[in-house]
């Protein structure tokens, strides 16, 4: 089978190097896919040995997992490096690849997966005696690899810390406590509504304020949108706990900790930027005026508020104004910001969270475009 694979993809020139190149992929780039497609097997097999309780399924699910992440970072370093050898790796080229790469990965995705897979590639070379490079080298990668996972594991735990002293992670908690068995939001029966009672009172609403008929309050739509991103699942209108995720967010000092925590944040900065969840014009200019007051907190430069006003419309900007300066309050007592008198700034460990909810709600209004 793999013979018949590779005579095809010669015939189409998919898999001949020089025809490839000239299409834009390097002939060293195709080398390490090929290197690391020809480890499956052997890495599955080595997987599966290295952590028993795996079926064999899992090895080879876990194995491609990591080979992915050898083989995106390898190209972009055997481009550097003009070598697709991934037994001989120069520390320097290959630090200026990974950081390029780390670049490129969504804010929202951790890095730590990708400095483990490393370092196991590196035991599974070692345990094979497939190194070919100098043993100090070897040790010079392993260490770098280790101390950059080793800050990492600091700044997971700095940043749980950090998000479970907001009043936002108080909410939330609260809010996933409160929805016990599930929620329906499509039942009307007076059971149904004594459930969704039991959540406002959990976030210190009184449903007897509002008309439960109209747009839900402001606080209900941020803690919403912190939940539905780490500790919520949906089965059609049922909100349930996940409760896996939910204990993640508050225990644990760890990458999975951090990560929930880290969408937590996010999501409730996605919910102030567009509260609404629509993308009329009006919604957009609360998006981008809220979004030039963050700019401002983050850099303490101002923006450019006339051309932002010319841009959104003076009646759309006078309207969004009050309320994102509202949202920008909101988000000091949820604790993503800070204010000192009448100017606001980031906690630099919170810059990621802000800057990752301005992207997935820019993207928002791209794609409805």
């Amino acid at each position: 089978m793999a013979s018949k694979k590779r005579q095809s993809k010669k015939n189409s020139g998919a898999g001949n190097p020089a025809k490839a190149a000239q299409r834009g992929r390097s002939v060293y780039r195709i080398q390490v896919e090929q290197h690391v497609d020809s480890l499956r097997e052997d890495y599955a097999a080595w997987v599966a040995t290295t952590v028993p309780a795996f079926s064999p399924e899992d090895a080879a699910a876990a194995a491609n997992m990591q080979l992915f992440v050898i083989g995106a970072v390898g190209t972009e370093y055997a481009q550097k490096a003009s070598s697709s050898n991934l037994r001989d790796i120069d520390i320097d080229l290959f630090g200026e690849a990974l950081a390029e790469h780390l670049m490129s990965i969504p804010e929202t995705m951790a890095p730590e997966p990708i400095f483990s897979s490393w370092l196991d590639y590196l035991s599974f070379l070692e345990e094979n005696k497939l190194w070919e490079g100098a043993p100090e080298n070897f040790e010079a990668l392993r260490e770098m690899l280790e101390d950059t996972l080793d800050g990492f594991a600091e700044g997971d735990a700095e940043i749980c810390e950090l998000l479970r002293g907001t009043e936002l992670f108080t909410k939330v908690k609260a809010f996933a406590l409160a929805l016990g068995d599930g929620v329906d939001m499509s039942d009307d029966s007076e059971t149904g509504i004594q459930v969704r009672t039991r959540v406002l009172l959990a976030l210190g609403l009184d449903p007897q304020s509002f008309d439960t008929e109209g747009p839900a309050p402001l606080v209900f739509t941020y803690i919403w949108g912190a939940a539905r991103l780490s500790v919520v699942d949906f089965d059609g209108p049922t909100m349930n706990l996940d409760e896996e995720s939910y204990d993640l967010m508050v225990d644990g000092d760890q990458a999975a900790s951090a990560q929930i925590l880290f969408e937590m944040a996010v999501g409730c900065v996605q919910a102030h930027l567009n509260p609404a969840f629509d993308v009329t014009l009006r919604d957009e200019a609360h998006y981008l005026v809220l979004r030039n007051l963050l700019v401002t907190a983050s850099t303490g430069r101002d923006g450019d508020l006339e051309g932002l006003r010319r841009n959104v419309g003076p009646k759309n900007y006078d309207a969004v104004l009050p309320e994102a300066q509202a949202a920008m309050e909101s988000l000091v007592h949820y604790g993503l910001l800070a204010k000192d008198g009448e100017t606001y700034s980031i906690d630099e460990r919170l810059v990621p969270v802000i800057s990752a909810g301005i992207t997935e709600v820019e993207t928002f209004f791209e794609e409805a475009e």
